[in-house]
């Protein structure tokens, strides 16, 4: 499902996962706390390459996943760009509303919400470098391996297996609806709505009472163990995020340069 499909399909299915967790993360927190434009198209366009280049990605698979988070970006950007303004200040577009409501666009916010924009685009597409070159299970060994609380991990592990079990079962749920003329309405289709999630809720509560009755049955105790892939050796994963991260500073030093 989503990006797991591509995780298991990629050229860097099989390098150290914990190599892929540290450049992405160096991509991230770079591009978050450099409060650069320049810093957030550099990593878009780095991590994009990359998943390219070395994880045989199709250039049309990144953007689709991409696209997705585009709506609420947009959105989100034009509620800092667009907002009141004094009378008097200087704005490179305003409109008066109702007579009474200075609205427009300031140099200020204008660079404050591309910004916003140019970050979280790329603080996303390096953790589209993770999600899309990572299967879930190898992320979750490489988190074990990094000390992160066993309790945090396990559930990370119950809750994505269960994705599977939810989505299931909701989707045989509404296949019986369906073969019995529901949904023909939108208050039939409400109220068929209503009966496949307290349904989901009910099989899903009984499926993890069976789970932890079969997993105490096989000799559970508090904890689950599971053995590590072989994977190879990361070296050339952390040279790659190394070189990510040179271009990222540069291009924050570079955009310093040329501002003042």
């Amino acid at each position: 499902m989503g990006t797991d499909r591509y995780a298991y399909l990629s050229r860097l299915r099989r390098v150290d996962p914990v190599a892929k967790v540290w450049a992405s993360l160096a991509a991230l927190l770079l591009c978050l706390f450099s409060e650069s434009v320049a810093v957030g198209l550099v990593t878009l366009a780095v991590m994009c390459a990359l998943n390219v280049a070395l994880g045989g990605q199709r250039p049309g698979v990144v953007l689709r996943f991409l696209k997705v988070p585009l709506a609420f970006l947009v959105i989100g950007c034009l509620t800092i760009v667009l907002r009141p303004i004094p009378e008097g200040e200087p704005a490179l577009w305003a409109v008066w509303l109702f007579g009474r409501f200075r609205w427009g666009i300031t140099r200020t916010w204008l660079h404050m919400g591309l910004m916003v924009f140019c970050k979280a685009m790329g603080a996303i597409s390096a953790m589209y470098f993770l999600a899309l070159n990572t299967p879930m299970t190898d992320l979750i060994l490489a988190l074990e391996r990094l000390h992160v609380p066993k309790l945090l991990v396990e559930l990370m592990e119950l809750i994505y297996r269960f994705i599977f079990v939810l989505m299931d079962t909701a989707g045989r749920i509404r296949v019986a609806q369906e073969s019995r003329l529901g949904y023909g309405g939108f208050r039939q289709s409400l109220d068929h709505m209503g009966d496949l999630v307290s349904l989901v809720f009910l099989r899903a509560w009984r499926k993890g009472d069976k789970v932890y009755t079969a997993l105490e049955a096989r000799g559970y105790d508090g904890s689950l163990t599971t053995l590590s892939a072989a994977y190879t050796g990361g070296g050339r994963m952390y040279a790659w995020g190394a070189a990510a991260a040179a271009l990222q500073v540069a291009a924050l030093l570079l955009e310093r340069r040329l501002l003042t």
